[in-house]
């Protein structure tokens, strides 16, 4: 079996997995829900690093079967030249542990990269497992380590992060530190590459329509650099259209499913 063969089965395996064992409340474990949303980021900034340098648009879709998920997420630039970002991934919730296999697939327009190039050191893909553990409601805060194990960083670095919310009124908090403890994918050595907040809320427009904005403040201090980044997210879920928040770091879309900045 060839390299291609195994990681275009992992995606497939998606749609086919069973009833789950592990209830999300009390949502039928046989319900399959189809989820979606577009965002719009004055930068893109993913863990500390920016990427692509110009205004991005952020879409996403998924579809959920009790405790599992399969979705795609996007980031492309508005403006320019650069790298595009098209990612894949299949996540679990078992209790308060949440568990992903990530595919992040960057790629510059018009310089023909492959996407059913696996083989290394030639790939563009990089390939992730990510673990949450979520305090829940009585303990605010949330963990996630995520670690390369497969393609374009041969370094195989390890993230870990720490999260903090809390809710005041319409307000929703954000705090974040971040540091790379392996490898050399987000910087030269270990250290902090990610420390922040970001603060969301509805804006209202009209009296029947509110805007979903969010800012993020996000500082890498390995690198000496400091973003100031607005956002607006629009969102649906199965088929009840809807205007919601997009938090920074705390879903698993990607760290988008952990976060995208």
């Amino acid at each position: 079996m060839n390299t291609r063969t195994i990681f275009t089965g992992i995606f497939l395996l998606g749609a086919l997995l069973p009833a789950p064992l592990t209830l999300r409340g009390q949502e039928s474990r046989s319900a399959i829900t189809v989820d979606g949303s577009v965002d719009f980021v004055s930068r893109y900034i993913w863990r500390g690093l920016e990427i692509g340098q110009a205004p991005s648009i952020q879409p996403s879709l998924s579809v959920s079967r009790g405790a599992f998920t399969l979705g795609s997420w996007g980031a492309y630039k508005m403006t320019g030249p650069g790298a595009q970002e098209t990612d894949f991934y299949l996540s679990g919730e078992f209790g308060f542990i949440t568990v992903a296999l990530w595919d992040y697939w960057s790629f510059e327009e018009g310089r023909g990269f492959d996407f059913f190039e696996f083989r290394e050191p030639s790939t563009s893909h990089l390939l992730e497992v990510q673990v949450m553990a979520s305090g829940g409601d009585r303990l605010p805060f949330n963990l996630l380590g995520s670690y390369f194990f497969y393609g374009a960083d041969p370094s195989r670095s390890i993230y870990l992060e720490l999260q903090f919310n809390h809710q005041m009124r319409q307000t929703s908090l954000l705090a974040f530190c971040g540091g790379q403890v392996k490898g050399t994918y987000y910087g030269s050595k270990p250290g902090l590459v990610n420390v922040g907040c970001q603060l969301a809320r509805p804006i209202r427009i009209t009296e029947y329509f509110s805007l979903p904005l969010n800012l993020s403040l996000i500082v890498n201090p390995l690198i000496g650099s400091t973003y100031l980044v607005a956002g607006v997210s629009f969102s649906f879920t199965g088929n009840q259209s809807d205007n919601q928040l997009s938090p920074q770091s705390t879903t698993m879309l990607r760290n988008r499913l952990f976060d995208p900045e």
